[in-house]
């Protein structure tokens, strides 16, 4: 094996430098004999070279596992800062060696699926519950009267997983990227239209106005379909959470480089608090109140992933009980 000179060390411990991943060397008296920058950073160390480890190394998880004289490879979990690193210990020669890697965001989507598959299993178990019960009772029921009104339950039920294994399904293929974004010249106004005429009876029912506002020339250069679901999602949201009798009004402009889309509505608004998570996945900010105007609880998500398709963004203004505005950009 080739002994690596001055030089081509040098190379390689700047190379070890780069790494977003920790690593020390402590020799058989328990002194550090090497530290990349991130284990600098990350435990905050000054110089450590040549001091014994019990002088500069606080966090007692990692405290633990260096003066401790484990036979052979040794591997755990720690805490530091409020982050969870995975760190593996290696004996070499008379060396110790540490390595750690901030595991952090593997947590993060690890407990997100966990939640993701927890929420869908809740979101199908209540209205399936509802159809067994409409069923069981249909089955005894023998007038005629009742049996429309359980079918009709029945049906809205259904219609509800439909959503949600639609919005499922749409979501699924946005984040795994295999919607290609198919862009073309779209009349911004028309496709409002469109949209006012698919939700207009659920408008009727709050006595919500929809205005359109769009100048009949503007064009927005995107994939009409995906821009029609964040348009449907966006006004449908701003009508089941406005106020009776209340406004929700579509506007359409250039600002450089984007056409914007804003969707603004006389609601309830959001609290200050929850604007951060609302594109997340079955976040709601109002749980009991989310069911009763129902929707899967996926459609600021499916919203997000569409704009990113586009290479957008997306801006939120909310105030408690006054109303809501979204911007969404798209470049041209």
């Amino acid at each position: 094996m080739k002994i690596l000179n001055k030089k081509d060390l040098k190379t390689f411990l700047k190379f070890l430098d780069y790494l977003n991943e920790g690593i020390i060397v402590v020799d058989e008296f328990q002194n550090i004999v090497y530290t990349n920058k991130y284990a600098r950073e990350i435990l905050s160390l000054n110089e450590p070279e040549g001091k014994h480890f019990s002088e500069i190394i606080k966090n007692d998880y990692l405290y633990s596992i260096i003066a401790h004289n484990y036979e052979g490879d040794r591997q755990e979990e720690i805490i530091i800062d409020d982050k969870k690193f995975l760190v593996k210990l290696y004996h070499i020669d008379d060396k110790k060696f540490i390595h750690f890697t901030d595991i952090t965001p593997y947590e993060i989507y690890k407990q997100a699926k966990k939640d993701f598959v927890s929420n869908v299993s809740h979101e199908l178990k209540t209205p399936i519950a509802v159809l067994k019960g409409v069923i069981e009772t249909l089955e005894a029921e023998e007038d005629e009267k009742n049996k429309r009104k359980f079918l009709s339950m029945a049906l809205k039920r259904i219609n509800q997983m439909d959503s949600l294994v639609n919005d499922l399904l749409i979501l699924a293929r946005l984040e795994a990227q295999e919607y290609k974004v198919i862009k073309t010249e779209i009349y911004l106004k028309r496709l409002v239209n469109h949209i006012f005429e698919d939700i207009s009876y659920i408008a009727k029912e709050k006595s919500v106005k929809l205005i359109n506002n769009v100048p009949d020339n503007l064009k927005i250069y995107g994939d009409e379909n995906k821009l029609s679901i964040l348009l449907k999602n966006l006004v449908e949201n701003a009508v089941k959470y406005n106020k009776e009798k209340g406004l929700v009004e579509v506007n359409g402009y250039k600002d450089r480089e984007y056409t914007v889309i804003e969707v603004k509505d006389t609601g309830i608004g959001i609290p200050s608090k929850s604007l951060p998570l609302i594109f997340e996945r079955f976040y709601r900010v109002d749980k009991s109140r989310s069911r009763s105007v129902g929707g899967t609880g996926l459609g600021l998500s499916i919203v997000k992933h569409i704009t990113e398709a586009h290479n957008g963004k997306i801006e939120v203004e909310s105030k408690v009980n006054k109303g809501t505005k979204f911007k969404i950009y798209i470049p041209d």
